[in-house]
C-alpha cells in the first residue's frame, strides 16, 4: 500500500511539474522577453520576441492604449493582449467597471537598427481637461543587433 501511495505522489508531483513547464514554455513563446517601464532602453537579437507591458485599468473604465513604432522595418507588431490582474477576471471575465491587468504590444525583432516605440494611453477619449490629465505616453527606445 505505501508503495502505491509513493508511486501516486511521484507521479502527481512529475505531472504538476510537466504542467508547470508546459505553461511557463507557452508564455515565454506567447510573450518573449517582457519589459516595463523600469526599462525604457532595451536591445534584443534579430529574431527575438519581446514585449512592452503598461498598467491597464480597463476599456470600460475608459483605458485606450495605443503604438506607434519609429521607423518602420525594425520590429513587428505580433498583437496586444492584456492579462487581467486577478485570477476571478481571467477566468471568468471582469465585471462592470473592473478589468485592470497588463497590456503586452508584442513584437518580433526582425532588422538590425534602432527604433522607438511609443504607447499611448488616451484616456477616456481625451476629451477634457480631466481626462487628458490622466491619459499618459510611455516610449521605449529599442535596438535590435
Amino acid at each position: 500500500m505505501r508503495r502505491v501511495l509513493s508511486w501516486s505522489l511521484a507521479v502527481a508531483i512529475l505531472l504538476a511539474a510537466a504542467v508547470w513547464g508546459g505553461l511557463a514554455l507557452h508564455e515565454r513563446a506567447t510573450f518573449g522577453t517582457k519589459i516595463t517601464e523600469a526599462d525604457l532602453t532595451v536591445e534584443v537579437d534579430e529574431g527575438d520576441r519581446f514585449s512592452l507591458a503598461v498598467p491597464d485599468r480597463g476599456a470600460s473604465v475608459g483605458d485606450a492604449w495605443s503604438a506607434t513604432v519609429t521607423p518602420d522595418g525594425v520590429v513587428a507588431a505580433v498583437e496586444d493582449r492584456k492579462v487581467m490582474s486577478s485570477v476571478w477576471d481571467r477566468v471568468f471575465g471582469p465585471e462592470a467597471g473592473g478589468g485592470a491587468g497588463t497590456r503586452y504590444f508584442i513584437y518580433t525583432a526582425e532588422a538590425p537598427g534602432t527604433v522607438r516605440v511609443t504607447l499611448a494611453n488616451c484616456f477616456q477619449g481625451c476629451r477634457d481637461d480631466d481626462s487628458r490629465s490622466l491619459s499618459r505616453e510611455v516610449t521605449w527606445t529599442v535596438t535590435v543587433g
